[in-house]
């Protein structure tokens, strides 16, 4: 069988799992090998987005499904959010995945998450903190750090990340403002979706929609 393109074989994953969940079935495999697929998706080049993202309310949106649907004690993950909007240019798939992926570090190293996310100047600062001290040099960070980086660079801006205390990386965003919004997807939405990307990056330490 040909090797599929990351969008084809993340649909015909999906298109799968679907016929799990229609038999009666739970996803097994299927999970973490759509995460992969979604993932090396979201690496690829694609073209710039036509609306701009509201950051902060993006994260709202996200925390919040994910805060319902983790199994852990409230105060694993710390985040801080601007009240204004602050749109930049990427998309919302590639803004969850690699902030899930650093959440997804500190559940496996029982680290607290800490998001922090506010304006400066003309920008976008975008800071996180999550996973044991290694992570950094590359253990236990999983896609994270590819997938931040390539965040950066969709949105015209730039990530660093430190080398000590445990994985942390801020990225810096231009803000462009006077471009229309695109609405999120919500935290409802998020939950009702089984296979939605808090579900696929937080599988394991999550409950499904029919827990």
């Amino acid at each position: 069988m040909p090797e599929l393109y990351p969008a084809a074989r993340r649909a015909a994953l999906a298109e799968q799992a679907a016929r799990r969940a229609l038999s009666g079935l739970g996803p097994g495999a299927v999970l973490p090998r759509l995460r992969l697929a979604t993932t090396a998706e979201l690496l690829c080049p694609a073209p710039p987005p036509e609306r701009a993202l509201d950051l902060g309310g993006e994260l709202e949106a996200l925390f919040e499904a994910v805060r319902q649907a983790v199994r852990r004690r409230p105060g694993w993950l710390y985040a801080a959010l601007p009240a204004a909007p602050l749109p930049v240019l990427v998309r919302p798939r590639l803004l969850q995945a690699a902030v899930l992926c650093v959440l997804r570090g500190a559940l496996q190293n029982a680290a607290p998450a800490v998001v922090v996310c506010q304006a400066q100047g003309s920008a976008a600062l975008l800071c996180l903190r999550g996973g044991a001290a290694g992570a950094a040099q590359g253990r236990g960070r999983g896609d994270a750090t590819p997938l931040l980086l390539r965040l950066a660079q969709q949105g015209g801006g730039t990530a660093v990340f430190t080398g000590s205390g445990g994985f942390s990386a801020v990225v810096r965003l231009p803000t462009a403002p006077g471009l229309p919004l695109c609405v999120p997807a919500g935290a409802g939405a998020l939950l009702a979706d089984r296979y939605s990307l808090p579900y696929q990056y937080l599988s394991g330490f999550c409950a499904g929609p029919a827990d």
